[in-house]
């Protein structure tokens, strides 16, 4: 995860995520970084087609953005700022989410807002990972952190033909933010071991 500052401020944060990507892509690869060449499905997700071993995922928010690298298997990551109203999360998650994420969320009123902020994120990460975006319907699959698992939330989707298993966390920037990320793995793959940094920039 990166944070920005505004020292440049003719670029958004979006090209300067986008900067930051080729910049770690270049590094892991071992290659200049005018050799990293991205490409994209017909549903948006990003690829290397010189590389195809290497998935990875992008998502920015705020004056921060993450990257998930995974190898072999598709990944996906989301940042969300901890933002807005209680009133409008709740129809949100009354419109879209599965029925048991809202019997979820409304355990703990209290923390309504951090707690939506983070299944949004475990719920993108997902559909990233699968790269439907939300061209998928949230409320076909269910992302309920597991009790006594911390940091962790296991997919359930019916019929299961994949299973994902996607991490969680709040991060601290210009507030705070939820952040999930995670891989679809096949069924006999027990589960991917992840590295976590956060960096801040001066540019």
């Amino acid at each position: 995860m990166q944070h920005f500052n505004d020292r440049l401020p003719e670029m958004t944060v979006r090209q300067r995520a986008q900067g930051w990507l080729h910049q770690v892509l270049a590094a892991y690869l071992a290659i200049p970084i005018d050799q990293v060449r991205i490409a994209r499905t017909a549903t948006g997700k990003p690829w290397l087609p010189e590389q195809p071993w290497l998935r990875f995922n992008l998502s920015h928010s705020g004056h921060s953005a993450a990257i998930a690298l995974c190898r072999n298997y598709e990944v996906g990551v989301d940042l969300e700022a901890v933002s807005g109203k209680v009133a409008v999360k709740k129809a949100i998650a009354q419109r879209f989410f599965h029925p048991d994420e809202q019997r979820w969320l409304a355990l703990d009123e209290a923390n309504y807002l951090t707690r939506f902020t983070q299944l949004w994120s475990i719920k993108e990460a997902w559909l990233k990972a699968r790269g439907t975006g939300l061209t998928q319907s949230l409320a076909g699959f269910c992302v309920i952190p597991q009790a006594g698992a911390s940091g962790m939330a296991q997919v359930v989707v019916e019929p299961s033909a994949s299973r994902g298993q996607i991490h969680y966390c709040q991060v601290q920037g210009e507030g705070v933010f939820c952040l999930a990320y995670g891989a679809i793995l096949a069924s006999q793959h027990p589960s991917v071991q992840w590295q976590l940094g956060c960096h801040q920039t001066e540019g």
